[in-house]
């Protein structure tokens, strides 16, 4: 709920432009056409969000009220970028409420974005809290209108359907409404990544946990994401933020935060708990906002105007421990060598790959699949001693997801730094599925504090996991050939307050290759 926030900054014109939004769903040849030129870009598999580059991407940013303060643009968007965000969720209106954002607009927005290396998500404010059809109809006739602008940037915009459309704690409209929605997107030949906010002004994710398995199953391209909206209601407390975001994941489904403050009118919010559960698990956030609340929550401007000061709130957004200056990646369109976009009808992009050591076993850059969902991987530091001569990290693999997955197709890394020159070893010295089913390798790696890995594969007697089944505790030890010491103090996989088995995305899961869980140095 989110009474009184922006709804004072202008008066509500209620113009005629919102005729010129009824528009066929139909493709004309023109848009046809434009369709065509559509890039590969942002892809969801199981419950993660890949960029164009096959690199997960957690979002970090900030949302701006753009469609209220349109002149402030060319300062804001800097000021943003300048936080080290990597995604800023721009406010737009589709006419109907307030002064419509025309689709050169939309183009300039994307273009200064893009100038400062930001992913923009794109929202419609004026369904905020409406249970009427009509609302969300006219948000997806607006996006229809404006598609020249998204077709061919599937790679760096993502496309956030209606903010808060729905009001009511329920289920069966909210559902029904964008099982419309999504279809008539795609048919359009618009193929961004699709956000869909919960129920209940964003603040009931019970319509994602009842429904969004049939909301996602409505987009033919298997290309959407669910954002849940966290103040007093749904982010309250830390038992109910986690409780919130585990239960989408659990249904393999992938989900973000998008917008969250660190109070609201009814009550707390628990912002810490948002920020250091989102990154320990990999999920996305997006702090509310960048400045210019009224109505009674000016208490959560992020900053006093447009480039202006850090408030309270923004200091703790940008440089807390777990803000974005410490834990934003950019989307790696914008930092990968020699990046070109690729046609939607070409092929994908493979990141070059890196360099292993002579010990290491790097197989082919495979296709990317589905992830399988719900598999979880569980780490502890059973050493927690960060200058003797061996490191040793635990593992366990969770599978909470419907279905069997064979071991043998399963890669779990370890980011460390070698400290000196000598070779490495490492030891299985006990794994409950047989240490004699388990391989390693080293392989090189260039990254914030690693310059190596160790990678724990299965043979086929590992056998499978059934459904709500683990692997058990996988002992791994490392030591260098001569015994002398590590310092763990700089390597990346390394948490010695893990002492007990909890998810840390600082190690990774791979399928076949495919990066499914945690997230690379």
């Amino acid at each position: 709920m989110k009474s009184g926030k922006l709804f004072s900054f202008r008066s509500i014109s209620l113009v005629a432009l919102a005729c010129v939004l009824i528009l066929s769903l139909s493709l004309p040849q023109k848009q046809a056409a434009a369709a065509g030129t559509s890039v590969k870009g942002f892809y969801v598999s199981g419950s993660n969000l890949y960029d164009a580059t096959n690199s997960p991407f957690v979002m970090r940013g900030i949302n701006h009220a753009h469609t209220w303060y349109k002149n402030d643009l060319e300062t804001a968007i800097p000021a943003i970028a300048a936080t080290g965000s990597n995604v800023v969720r721009i406010v737009l209106s589709n006419g109907n409420k307030w002064s419509l954002d025309s689709v050169a607009d939309v183009q300039h927005i994307l273009a200064l974005c893009d100038e400062y290396k930001l992913t923009a998500m794109l929202e419609v404010h004026d369904a905020t809290g409406s249970d009427n059809i009509s609302d969300l109809n006219a948000a997806v006739n607006y996006w229809i209108s404006i598609k020249d602008a998204l077709i061919g940037k599937e790679d760096r915009v993502i496309v956030n359907i209606a903010n808060e459309w729905f009001g009511s704690w329920s289920t069966a409209t909210w559902a029904s409404g964008y099982q419309s929605a999504i279809p008539a997107l795609r048919a359009a030949g618009i193929r961004n990544t699709l956000v869909v906010d919960s129920a209940g002004w964003g603040q009931y994710p019970g319509s994602i946990f009842n429904s969004g398995n049939a909301v996602f199953s409505s987009d033919p391209l298997k290309n959407t994401i669910f954002s849940i909206h966290m103040y007093e209601y749904a982010g309250g407390t830390a038992t109910t933020v986690k409780s919130n975001i585990d239960s989408v994941l659990a249904l393999g489904l992938p989900v973000i935060i998008g917008e969250f403050g660190y109070k609201h009118t009814s009550g707390d919010v628990d912002e810490a708990t948002i920020m250091s559960y989102s990154q320990q698990i990999g999920v996305g956030w997006l702090a509310w906002s960048w400045y210019g609340n009224g109505g009674g929550v000016e208490y959560l401007d992020l900053a006093s105007g447009p480039a202006g000061t850090l408030s309270e709130w923004g200091n703790t957004v940008v440089n807390s421990v777990y803000g974005t200056q410490a834990t934003s990646i950019l989307n790696k369109i914008y930092t990968t060598p020699g990046y070109v976009p690729v046609p939607d009808n070409g092929t994908t992009p493979t990141p070059a790959p890196t360099t292993p050591s002579p010990t290491a076993t790097v197989a082919p850059t495979p296709t990317p699949t589905a992830a399988p969902t719900g598999l979880a991987l569980y780490y502890r530091a059973a050493d927690t001693n960060i200058n003797d001569n061996q490191i040793k990290p635990h593992f366990n693999i969770k599978n909470n997801g419907p279905s069997a997955v064979s071991l043998s197709d399963l890669q779990i890394r370890y980011y460390f730094t070698k400290d000196g020159t000598q070779s490495l070893n490492a030891v299985i010295d006990w794994a409950q599925i047989g240490a004699a089913n388990i391989t390693t390798a080293f392989g090189n790696f260039s990254g914030t504090s690693a310059d190596s890995y160790v990678e724990l594969t299965f043979g086929s007697n590992a056998g499978s996991l059934p459904a709500g089944g683990q692997t058990g505790d996988i002992q791994l030890r490392l030591h260098k050939s001569d015994w002398s010491n590590f310092n763990e103090a700089n390597d990346y996989s390394f948490d010695p307050s893990k002492v007990d088995f909890s998810t840390w995305d600082h190690v990774t899961l791979h399928k076949n290759g495919i990066l499914i869980s945690g997230i690379r140095p």
